[in-house]
């Protein structure tokens, strides 16, 4: 049975994308952070869809050691995953550090997500056609290597930017030593509430660009596996796709030496947890 794993897969687009897959005869693992939620979620889509492959593993992916312990009851599980969907995001606008020293946007929106592929990476590679799509924005900030919790002018943007700037960066390297397709999808403007929380006027302007130009949650899963029947048909890599068309690669700051850096960083980061 093909099988899926889903970050933040209790709300939003993880959700959405859940329930599609499961109409389509998937089985869908999905990871939220609340219990409560988890076991409401799972009921709901199993009484929607008619289908019970559906569970759920409740762990906080910004603290990597949750992250470790998830992947574990995962592979103890599962013997497959044709589909990794990296989709867990939120913004924190104060500063937070977490008990591990990680700046909290950086650890959920990249280190988590890195985590996830280096660990369950022989499963994918023991899994014909699998692939793995991470759910980015385009807002991109150059990662200061010497202040990575941002002690200095923290603000929620930086620390979204520099995860996104991040996981752009390693997409690439990692699809160069690597036989598993990551591809990064951008969404567009998805009515949820992702940016809720957003100081104003900002707040304002994204709920009325929501009116105007947002697309539904359900739509959006529409996108997502259109897409990821489009990169199995066409073994597409290192791709970006937006809504369910492919678009140029983002460009982001580079210096010349910051794939490599950036890659040597993590390995670094994520070497107490793999």
């Amino acid at each position: 049975m093909i099988t899926t794993l889903i970050t933040g897969g209790t709300d939003g687009i993880g959700k959405a994308t859940a329930r599609k897959l499961l109409t389509e005869g998937w089985k869908v693992v999905i990871i939220g952070r609340n219990q409560a939620r988890c076991e409401t979620t799972v009921s709901e889509l199993k009484t929607a869809t008619k289908n019970n492959e559906i569970s759920a593993i409740v762990a906080d992916l910004s603290i990597l050691s949750d992250v470790k312990k998830a992947v574990e009851k995962f592979k103890s599980e599962n013997k497959r995953l044709d589909f990794l969907l990296l989709n867990a995001n939120a913004i924190a606008n104060k500063r937070i550090v977490t008990k591990e020293g990680f700046e909290q946007n950086f650890a959920l929106g990249y280190l988590s997500r890195v985590l996830m592929i280096k660990s369950l990476e022989n499963v994918l590679k023991n899994t014909s056609n699998s692939q793995i799509l991470s759910v980015i924005g385009l807002d991109t900030k150059r990662l200061d290597f010497d202040d990575l919790t941002i002690e200095n002018k923290f603000s929620g943007g930086k620390g979204l930017g520099r995860w996104q700037w991040s996981m752009n960066v390693f997409t690439r390297e990692f699809n160069e030593k690597s036989s598993i397709p990551l591809n990064l999808y951008m969404p567009g403007l998805v009515k949820t509430k992702i940016l809720a929380n957003e100081p104003q006027p900002m707040r304002a302007f994204v709920k009325l660009m929501n009116i105007i130009v947002g697309i539904s949650v359900e739509k959006s899963a529409e996108n997502i596996f259109n897409v990821l029947n489009e990169i199995v048909i066409n073994k597409k890599k290192c791709t970006c796709y937006s809504w369910k068309k492919e678009r140029s690669f983002p460009k982001v700051e580079m210096k010349s030496d910051d794939q490599k850096k950036l890659w040597e960083l993590t390995d670094n980061l994520l070497k107490a947890y793999l």
